[in-house]
Order: C-alpha cells, then structure tokens, then sequence
C-alpha cells in the first residue's frame, strides 16, 4: 500500500479510525516529522517475525490472529507500525485446511477493518474453506466493517462479552484538496490526462459536483458487494442485512446478537473446547482444497 492510496482509496473501516490514519499519514506526506507511536497507536504493535510466519495450534485447533488495521499487502504499516495482510491470513488459512494435524479453525479478531481491496476474496476463501474444516470467528475487543466482513464468512461468529464492538458495515472514501497547501509552497500543477473520468476527483483542485459523485458511485457498489457477500455468509437475504444490520452503526455485545450478527457469547476456551468441535468437519475433501490452492497460484488473494 503506498500513502497515497492511504489518503484516497474506498476503506472499510470505522471512519474515526480512517480519520486518525489519514492525519498521521499526510504528515508523513508532507514530509514532517511523525511521532512513531503514532503509528502503533494506529495500526497496533509490530508484529514480530513469529507472528508473521506462524499461527498457534492448541489442541488440534488453528488459532489464526487478525489484529489491527487490514489491507493487502500491508507493506507500508507492517513495517512501522503493524496491521495485517489479507494475503497473509489467506496463506495461513490454506495451510491450515491443509494440515492433517488441524481439526478447525478460530479466526482471532480485534480490528477496526481496512482497506477493501483484498477483504472479499478471502472473504470468500473463508467461505469456501468452511467446506474442508469448521472455522469460527471469534472477538473479545472489535471485529468492525472490513474485519466483520472477513468474520461473517465462518460458519460461526463469537463475542466475549457485553461491550465487544461488532458492525460498521459500510465503506467509505475521502477526497483531499491539496491545491490550498501547493499555493501556499509556490506550487502549481498541470495535469495532462486523456479520459473524462480520469481525473475527474483530482487533489490538485477543489471537488466537482461531478467528481463527488463519481467517487460517491464507486462507494454505493462497492457498499452493494459488501451487503451481498454478508447476506451469503449469514445465510440471510441482502433486504434483512440492509434492514437490521447495514447502517454503518456499531453494535455492542448483545446488540450484535440481537441484530444476527454474531451466534452468541463464550469464552475462547468454551469456543475452542466446545463450540468449534460441535461444528464437526468433513474429510477427504481434497478437491475442494486444491481448487483453493489453484486460486491462491492464479492471484485471486
């Protein structure tokens, strides 16, 4: 992810959270000097080097962590200030349907949610993966718009308790002008492009009513993917996502039960010991696995 796309691209996020990102970020972009806890205050600790290459086994269950701000590829925060990479999860995922010695998965989420590129293909890698083994989705903290959409495709959603934070189903994106702040350093840019929608939202000039709604296009589908790909993990139709669960609010332990977002509350011992293992799975199913591993080389994720 490069700090530009930081700035502009469509987020599946809390929107406070995107805030706070975008401020350190175009600090960083102006070239002033950013307080590096300013970035783990953002993004969550960086992950040490076991953290990037493993995920825990406890009792023949694949804990799998998703912490932090999500994206990609994750190449600009997980060197500064942590996150993680959907293609990442989407590789340990795989090798855990894989392992003769995992029963299932859990799916550990504290996140605030991140970008959308990347989030529904292992959403639906999830999905399909639920065929091979049972996967669960679990949170004691928040599992929030991008991160919800990855933990609706489990065959299961748990919460800790009464004040885990669930939900913020939406997307959203930001324009920066930047022509206020060239002006003010002497700098004035020409663009040259060809193309009517190429520039159309340029941060070079103030937004158009025709780039506002250009961008605003592009947030209503990608919101209509994310509405769909919900209902189809939920086991819902896209009208009763939209009606109870799709406003962008963020609901609150039993609130998120109530609304059909998650299954219930447990400890991650009665999910782990209990829960997951009721699900059952079913073996031999390697087709299935190798059509994942086929996508997985073709770059779906």
């Amino acid at each position: 992810m490069k700090v530009i796309d930081v700035l502009t691209s469509p987020w599946a996020i809390l929107p406070e959270k995107l805030y706070e990102i975008q401020e350190v970020y175009s600090t960083h972009l102006r070239g002033d000097k950013v307080n590096p806890d300013a970035f783990t205050a953002l993004a969550g600790p960086v992950p040490t080097e076991q953290d990037k290459d493993n995920y825990q086994i406890l009792n023949g269950i694949a804990v799998i962590p998703i912490t932090g701000i999500i994206a990609k590829r994750m190449n600009l925060f997980t060197q500064i200030s942590g996150g993680v990479s959907t293609q990442l999860i989407g590789r340990d995922i795989t090798d855990a349907l894989a392992a003769p010695d995992v029963r299932g998965i859990i799916l550990d989420i504290d996140s605030p949610g991140g970008t959308v590129d990347g989030t529904q293909e292992l959403a639906q890698l999830i999905l399909q993966g639920r065929e091979i083994k049972p996967i669960v989705a679990y949170s004691d903290g928040m599992m929030a718009s991008a991160a919800y959409w990855i933990g609706s495709a489990a065959h299961k959603v748990y919460i800790s308790g009464d004040t885990v934070h669930i939900g913020s189903i939406g997307v959203v994106a930001t324009h920066v002008d930047y022509s206020a702040y060239d002006k003010k350093r002497g700098l004035k840019r020409t663009e040259i492009y060809a193309g009517r929608y190429k520039r159309i939202a340029s941060q070079t000039k103030p937004l158009s009513k025709e780039g506002k709604q250009s961008i605003q296009d592009q947030v209503d589908y990608l919101y209509s993917i994310f509405i769909d790909s919900v209902a189809q993990n939920r086991g819902v139709g896209a009208q009763t996502v939209l009606n109870n669960m799709a406003d962008g609010k963020i609901f609150i332990g039993q609130q998120a039960i109530q609304a059909g977002l998650v299954d219930g509350s447990a400890s991650f011992t009665e999910v782990l010991s209990e829960r997951l293992p009721l699900l059952g799975f079913q073996t031999g199913e390697r087709a299935k696995l190798t059509m994942l591993n086929n996508s997985l080389k073709a770059g779906v994720l």
